[in-house]
């Protein structure tokens, strides 16, 4: 069998294109909770701006790297049988994580909730505790976000060797907690108060071990955003498929996609 080149290359299909919708949600995950309460500060105050300062250490480039800034490996691989399911639904902007947008992934976050009151607060941890990615369990990872024109969605496939069981173990326990006593929040700050809800997707989510659908704030409002998170294992690594858009995300077809995304991404660490 001939030996893989260095570096990786999109899958047929797919354009290795930085875009504005791309770029402008390249971590949106992982800034979760920060947009949060950035997002209803601006608000009180009548800036009407939801975005994170640039100074935000989770804030990373969406731009092509080059070879040499590209994670190479089994994780990379995964993620680049992951991105052509994706392109399989059309999803064919693509924007690969260097090693320095990865390695700002591996920098502890900070309080995010910060100034924020979080009711019930018994939910406090579990909240502050959806900013988690795998790549912050430090080895062998990477990441691509894509993207599909004409649709108000983008999505991530990002995988990394597990190194820390009781992290990987930890988040499931943050998911649960989010699926039960914590699947109706309020988060509160300079008197205006923004609904976080949490579900299990629609259908059944073959591969994954973890599978959260949240919402925040209602439909219509300036604050709304949604995500669809499954998060599967294989061979001692650990896999994370995102969806991230402002609505629509809890029709059945993006669970369909995340998990058939997730089940090529699985089958890409052999």
């Amino acid at each position: 069998m001939a030996a893989k080149p260095p570096g990786r290359t999109p899958p047929p299909g797919v354009r290795a294109q930085k875009t504005a919708l791309v770029a402008a949600r390249w971590l949106a995950l992982v800034v979760l909770i920060i947009v949060i309460v950035i997002a209803v500060t601006s608000c009180s105050s009548g800036s009407g701006g939801a975005e994170a300062p640039a100074s935000n250490p989770h804030e990373g480039s969406a731009s092509a790297p080059s070879s040499a800034s590209a994670p190479t490996g089994p994780a990379a691989d995964a993620v680049a049988a992951g991105i052509e399911r994706a392109a399989s639904y059309n999803f064919t902007l693509s924007a690969v994580a260097t090693a320095a947008d990865l390695e700002a992934l591996r920098a502890a976050p900070q309080d995010t909730l910060q100034g924020a009151t979080v009711a019930p607060a018994a939910c406090r941890n579990a909240v502050r505790e959806l900013n988690w990615s795998p790549a912050g369990l430090g080895k062998d990872a990477a990441r691509t976000d894509f993207a599909a024109d004409g649709v108000d969605a983008t999505g991530s496939v990002e995988v990394a060797r597990i190194t820390d069981r009781s992290a990987v173990d930890g988040h499931y326990a943050t998911v649960r907690q989010m699926l039960g006593v914590c699947s109706d929040v309020t988060l509160s700050i300079s008197g205006t108060d923004v609904p976080l809800r949490s579900t299990a997707p629609a259908g059944k989510a073959a591969d994954a071990k973890s599978a959260l659908l949240w919402s925040r704030a209602g439909k219509g409002s300036d604050l709304r955003q949604q995500a669809l998170v499954l998060i599967g294992e294989r061979d001692g690594y650990v896999a994370m498929v995102s969806f991230i858009g402002t609505s629509g995300l809890e029709d059945a077809k993006f669970a369909s996609m995340a998990d058939g995304i997730l089940s090529a991404t699985l089958k890409g660490l052999v």
